[in-house]
This record gives structure tokens, C-alpha cells and sequence, in this order.
């Protein structure tokens, strides 16, 4: 019996050392501080001392004041020598943005993965993580902030060749690329408004930028204004500057446009979109509506008949009362008045 029951433990301590490990780490990268608006990254690396069949069951994290994009499922590969074992894996990386200037606090969670060879799914909890973030400098507080690695800011015009004429267009086209930050976290540019020109802004086009695997790596926008001359002159569309804070030199910097300064000339064939004498003469074309004089007959004898039979209780009662005061009047008085012509007196009593 003994023997038997030695035999069993043998062979369950033999089942233990052959079941797969489960190793978790997790980092905050570039550290605990931050400023205000700039992401920091949560690196989750699942690592086994097998291998992997399916990816690792991460959940959604929530954190009051602060931003969070969850992995997308790409993971990076990662292979690891922990206490003379070697550990093959994936990263994980959540992106978190704060938008207040305070601290914050990365509450433990649960990873659940399945690696090759192991009887049953394995778990295990992550430790508490903590950062905080502080207002940038050169900014005031409730500023918005843009923070990237770095910022390109260009613009294009159209047409480039110049002779533009009153009821032209020129189109400008503002592209803002930002390394390390998301393409919803650009701010719009002001363009302005420019006297003698009406602006027609079109959709901007914002979007998130890759490295062709995925990756992500910043974010684009695209703002394009036309504007139509109205008048003749010299015009000029303003400078537009985009203040940001620069993460890797860690101060804030302005990114410019120039201005664009260009002529048009009187255009003698230009009509107005909106030209009073146009619509004058669309006034005196044959598109008002007509209607025959035997209509309009009818409907006056008709539009009559309808107010008199509404009103013939009233007129009734004008009837009867006009009626009775001719029966009940009092008789004619025959006044004496000398005749105009004395000689016919006895015709006169």
C-alpha cells in the first residue's frame, strides 16, 4: 500500500514539474512622469517556457482623467533567459494619454493564457502601477496641448501659377503630421478670414499613421479651404502656427506656414453666384403662372356665393327688420310750402 501511494506522489510531482509556466511583466515607458497630454506606454509581456499557441486574454482598462487605446492585437515577439530558462512570449501595449495634471494609479489586473502543453488555461495578476503628469512648460493652464516626438507642417496651393481673375478660386491645403500622437488628438488650424474672399472649408481628413505591419506610429491631418475672389486687389491668406510640446527635447516648440500673398485682376465676364441682375432678368422671363379670366370669373361668383350662404342668417335678419319698419312707418306728412309758380295757386288747396 505504501508503495502504491509513493508511486502516486512520483507521478503527480512528475505532472507538476512538466506543467508549462506562466510569466507576466509589465513596464510604464518612458517612466512614471509625464506631462499633461503625452502618452506614456503600458508594456504587458506574457511569457511561458514553451510556446504559444493562441494569443493571451488581456482585459479593458479604465482610469479616471486619462485616455486609454487597448492593444490591437498585434503583439511583438520576444524571447527571455529568466533563471537559466528560456521564456518565449508576446508584448502587449496599451497607450495611455493623461488629461489632467495629477496622479494615477494602474490597478492590478488578471492575464489569462494557454500555452502549448498545459493541462488548463493559467492566470496570473499584475502589481499596482503608478505615474503622474504635470503641466507642460510654456503652457497655460486648460491649453490644449499637442504632444508628438516630432511635427511636420506644410501647405499646398492651388493653382500655383498665379493670373487668377475675380470669380476665381484658390484652394490652400494644410497637412499636419505628428509622430507619437493619435491623428483625433491635432488640433484644427484657424485659418482666418480674409476680406474680398469667401472661404468654403471642405471635410478634413484625419487618420492614424502605421509603419506598413500595423505598428502605429502617429497621426495625420489634412485641411483643405477654398476660397473665392470676389473683387479685384492684392490679397494675402495669414501665417498659421501650431504650438506643441516636443517629448524628446522636452520644451515647447511652434511649427509656421507662411503667409500667401496674391493678385487677382477684374474679370468683365464674371457674374455674381448671387447677382441681383440675374435675378431680374429671371423676373421678366415667361415663367409666371397664367390663369384664364373665365376662371377667375368663376371663382369671384363662387368665392360670393360661399360668403353669402356662411352670412344668410345675418342677412335674414337685415331682411325681417328692414321689412317690418316699411309696414309699421309712420304715414307721409304733407307740408305747406308756397308754390314756385304763382300762376297755378288753385292748383294748390
Amino acid at each position: 500500500m505504501k508503495r502504491c501511494l509513493l508511486g502516486l506522489l512520483l507521478c503527480s510531482a512528475l505532472a507538476c514539474a512538466d506543467e508549462p509556466l506562466l510569466n507576466v511583466q509589465t513596464r510604464l515607458v518612458p517612466g512614471d512622469a509625464v506631462v499633461v497630454g503625452e502618452p506614456l506606454q503600458l508594456q504587458v509581456d506574457v511569457l511561458t517556457n514553451t510556446w504559444f499557441t493562441s494569443g493571451a486574454s488581456l482585459p479593458e482598462l479604465t482610469i479616471a482623467g486619462a485616455a486609454i487605446m487597448a492593444p490591437n492585437g498585434e503583439a511583438q515577439h520576444l524571447t527571455q533567459t529568466l533563471q537559466g530558462q528560456t521564456f518565449t512570449g508576446l508584448r502587449y501595449t496599451y497607450r495611455i494619454t493623461p488629461n489632467l495634471a495629477q496622479g494615477f494609479t494602474v490597478a492590478p489586473f488578471t492575464v489569462r493564457a494557454t500555452p502549448a502543453q498545459a493541462s488548463h488555461e493559467l492566470s496570473t495578476q499584475t502589481p499596482a502601477l503608478h505615474f503622474s503628469a504635470s503641466w507642460p512648460a510654456g503652457f497655460k493652464p486648460g491649453e490644449a496641448v499637442l504632444v508628438a516626438n516630432g511635427l511636420r507642417f506644410s501647405q499646398s496651393i492651388s493653382p500655383a501659377d498665379g493670373g487668377l481673375k475675380v470669380g476665381d478660386s484658390i484652394t490652400r491645403t494644410l497637412t499636419l503630421q505628428a509622430d507619437n500622437a493619435p491623428g483625433l488628438a491635432l488640433p484644427a488650424p484657424s485659418p482666418g478670414t480674409v476680406e474680398g474672399l469667401s472661404a468654403y472649408p471642405k471635410t478634413p481628413q484625419v487618420s492614424n499613421l502605421d509603419d506598413g505591419r500595423g505598428g502605429f506610429t502617429g497621426g495625420q491631418r489634412i485641411d483643405s479651404v477654398s476660397y473665392r475672389i470676389e473683387r479685384a486687389g492684392n490679397y494675402e491668406l495669414p501665417s498659421i502656427s501650431v504650438k506643441w510640446w516636443d517629448s524628446v527635447n522636452r520644451k515647447a516648440q511652434i511649427s509656421q506656414v507662411p503667409a500667401v500673398a496674391f493678385k487677382a485682376t477684374t474679370n468683365s465676364s464674371y457674374v455674381p453666384v448671387f447677382s441681383i441682375a440675374q435675378d431680374l432678368e429671371q423676373l421678366g422671363q415667361p415663367t409666371q403662372l397664367r390663369v384664364p379670366q373665365t376662371v377667375l370669373f368663376a371663382g369671384l361668383i363662387l368665392l360670393l356665393a360661399g360668403i353669402g350662404y356662411l352670412t344668410r342668417r345675418g342677412w335674414q335678419h337685415v331682411f325681417y327688420r328692414a321689412s317690418h319698419w316699411l309696414r309699421s312707418r309712420p304715414p307721409r306728412k304733407t307740408w305747406g310750402l308756397r308754390p314756385l309758380n304763382p300762376g297755378h295757386e288753385k292748383d294748390f288747396p
